[in-house]
């Protein structure tokens, strides 16, 4: 398990903005803060989620998987095509993406479309959405992920796994909710516990957003 940081609160003083700063400036996984005998974890997705036992909540994560990347130099798959698909969704999707940034530069959430090899979708800790990077490869054995360009979204491995319902042609994750949609319980992204999923309809993650899933024709499975 990556490293963390212990917070004890006083009622005010500590604001959850500077905090929440803290834990993206310094890479923390999470901040585990504590306050009036309650003790609560700050998330990536700027989520508070109480915690009733700590030692079973750190022992339960500590068990858990994190994927690793690997980068390559060349990107050897077609994606014309499947670039514009990708473009067509980020426009669709752009104005519910940027309007929640994190820490003054970060935008969350995130478009893939799936290539007859790997995927396209959006960089890790982005602030600029025109960016995207090639997925060729996700080894769920190695927990390994294999990129073209830079570092994939930490959602890579759970898109990967929903890829592979072959009706799934795009992916659209936003962090926000649709309660017509069912609900499945938080784990951290980009380790085991997140990666699978029911991948025959969208649904959503408590505490992180709402996972879409469309096939080839644009249909919401």
């Amino acid at each position: 398990m990556r490293e963390y940081k212990k917070i004890r609160l006083r009622k005010n003083e500590e604001n959850i903005n500077q905090l929440y700063k803290e834990l993206l400036d310094k890479k923390y996984p999470f901040l585990l803060l504590k306050w009036e005998n309650k003790k609560y974890i700050l998330t990536k997705e700027k989520s508070l989620i109480e915690i009733k036992n700590e030692k079973k909540f750190l022992e339960n994560i500590r068990k858990d998987i994190y994927y690793k990347t690997i980068i390559k130099e060349e990107n050897k798959n077609e994606i014309g095509k499947d670039l514009n698909i990708y473009k067509t969704y980020l426009n669709k999707y752009k104005d519910k993406i940027v309007k929640k940034r994190y820490n003054h530069k970060y935008y969350f959430g995130c478009i893939a479309v799936k290539l007859k090899k790997g995927f396209i979708t959006t960089i890790r800790g982005k602030d600029n959405l025109e960016e995207y990077t090639i997925v060729e490869k996700v080894n769920h054995k190695k927990y390994r992920i294999e990129v073209s360009n830079k570092k994939a979204s930490l959602n890579a491995p759970l898109l990967d796994y929903l890829f592979k319902n072959k009706k799934v042609k795009t992916i659209v994750h936003l962090h926000e909710f649709d309660n017509s949609l069912p609900y499945y319980d938080y784990a951290f992204p980009g380790t085991v516990k997140d990666t699978i999923r029911n991948n025959t309809t969208s649904f959503n993650i408590k505490h992180h957003g709402v996972i879409y899933l469309y096939d080839e024709k644009g249909n919401k499975l």
